[in-house]
C-alpha cells in the first residue's frame, strides 16, 4: 500500500486544551468557556476529567452555533425536570483511574471557536472540575514536502 495514500496534508503536534472550574454548590447550568486558539484546528481525540464529587451533570455546547454535543430525546413533562446533562462520569474516564475515552471518531475543533461547558452540581458542595481535551494541532504541511 502506498503510505502518501495516508497522508491528509498535516502535521500533527499533541495538545491538551484544559479547563478548570470551581462548580458552586447546587449550581444549575454554571457556566465555563473553552477557547480554541487561533494558531491551528484542533483534533480532539481523548476525554479526560478530574472532580471533587461525580455528583456532576454536564452539558456542552458550541458557543457560536449553539449546537448541543450532549442532548435527551426524552419529552419534558409539566412537573419534570430540566434535562441538565450526563452524569461527568458518563462523559470522561476519571484522570484517577487512568481511563482517558477516546473518540470513536476524532472531532475537529477549528481555530478560533469557543465550546461551553453547562455544569450541575447535585453534591451541595463546592466541586472542583478540571477538564482535559487531548488531541492534536493540525498544521497544515507545505506544499512539496
Amino acid at each position: 500500500m502506498d503510505p502518501t495514500q495516508l497522508d491528509d496534508g498535516f502535521e500533527r503536534q499533541f495538545f491538551e486544551y484544559v479547563l478548570d472550574v470551581t462548580v458552586l454548590a447546587n449550581a444549575v447550568q454554571q457556566q465555563a468557556s473553552l477557547a480554541i486558539l487561533s494558531d491551528a484546528n484542533f483534533e480532539w481525540w481523548w476525554t479526560k476529567a478530574s472532580r471533587t464529587s461525580a455528583l456532576l451533570k454536564l452539558l456542552m455546547r458550541e458557543s457560536a452555533s449553539s449546537r448541543a454535543f450532549i442532548a435527551t430525546t426524552a419529552s419534558v413533562t409539566s412537573g419534570a425536570p430540566a434535562f441538565n446533562g450526563i452524569n461527568i462520569d458518563n462523559w470522561a474516564g476519571t484522570a484517577v483511574a487512568g481511563a482517558a475515552w477516546p473518540l470513536a471518531v476524532p472531532y475537529e475543533m477549528p481555530a478560533s471557536r469557543s465550546y461551553e461547558f453547562l455544569f450541575t452540581d447535585t453534591s451541595g458542595v463546592n466541586n472542583v472540575v478540571e477538564l482535559v481535551l487531548s488531541g492534536f494541532k493540525l498544521w497544515p504541511r507545505p506544499k512539496g514536502n
